[in-house]
């Protein structure tokens, strides 16, 4: 058995604690990170992947703290962009210069092996209203956020499953696929803005390749499992928000177990919760599954 870890939306760089869900707890930020470093140990994980709004303005100088805080942690990772990164034209090549030491190739899109489990991480672009894609976020804002994969990372991401059909395999991304599910939605004010538009595209391609076991992405800032035609989605909470929490998925030859774990200093958690709102933590079935690899 070995393990890796999944921490999401830390958007750093928040300078107003604004109110998402939760209080934001992104003053703290630096002091979540020490926490997390002090516990990885006894977690014994061989990496960590962070899916996404490492920081939250995107701006040069944002990206390379956000770089230094996960380097802080001792741990190899492998970073995921989410919509907060990628807000200008220089994004991508900041994020990939920031990086560089931690990505396979110079992109944002690529994948990798580790012992028996290949992942695919995907790079969604923003759909504007004309049906145009865009690689930024920046634009005429119409209040409505949707991103797309584009053309090019679908055919990507077909060569590459074709390339690992006997290895079960791990897309990642930042952005929700599946349609939330109503335990979740009626409780979420808008948070759940943003999940990926025309996922039939992605949902058909990934039906194709029955290696493709689990997707996992953030974004909503709450934690959240479904399944789809023998196809997980783990979405995981922002490490900033209550319930300052990580997953912790346990690799065996024949199943991957997921648990939810928080930070050894509870005291985070509980100045970030406001009374009555605790429902990003999950519920039972939205915080440990046992998914078979055969």
């Amino acid at each position: 058995m070995w393990r890796f870890l999944q921490i999401s939306d830390l958007h750093f760089g928040e300078v107003a604690c604004q109110q998402a869900i939760n209080h934001s707890m992104h003053r703290q930020i630096p002091e979540i990170m020490q926490c997390l470093r002090r516990d990885a140990p006894r977690l014994e994980a061989d990496f960590l992947v962070a899916t996404g709004d490492l920081t939250n303005q995107g701006g040069c100088d944002a990206v390379f703290a956000a770089r230094d805080l996960l380097d802080f942690l001792d741990l190899p990772y492998y970073p995921v962009g989410g919509d907060a990164d990628f807000r200008e034209p220089e994004s991508r090549t900041w994020f990939i210069d920031a990086y560089s030491g931690h990505l396979p190739l110079a992109d944002t899109v690529y994948s990798f092996t580790h012992k028996n489990l290949h992942f695919c991480v995907l790079d969604p672009w923003r759909l504007w209203p004309d049906g145009s894609l865009a690689p930024i976020m920046t634009g005429e804002e119409t209040g409505e956020e949707v991103w797309a994969i584009p053309p090019h990372q679908l055919h990507w991401l077909e060569d590459d499953l074709r390339s690992h059909q006997d290895i079960p395999t791990v897309v990642l991304l930042h952005y929700p696929v599946l349609p939330i599910p109503e335990r979740v939605s009626q409780y979420d004010d808008g948070n759940s803005r943003g999940r990926i538009t025309k996922e039939h595209l992605l949902l058909d391609l990934l039906a194709n390749h029955e290696q493709v076991k689990l997707l996992l992405t953030g974004h909503t800032h709450y934690h959240c499992i479904r399944s789809h035609k023998g196809l997980t989605e783990i979405s995981t909470g922002a490490l900033v928000e209550y319930p300052i929490e990580y997953r912790e998925f346990h690799v065996y030859d024949d199943r991957v177990e997921v648990y939810t774990q928080g930070l050894s200093n509870e005291g985070f958690a509980q100045e970030s919760l406001i009374e009555g709102r605790e429902w990003p933590r999950g519920s039972a079935d939205d915080r440990e599954l046992v998914i078979a690899l055969d």
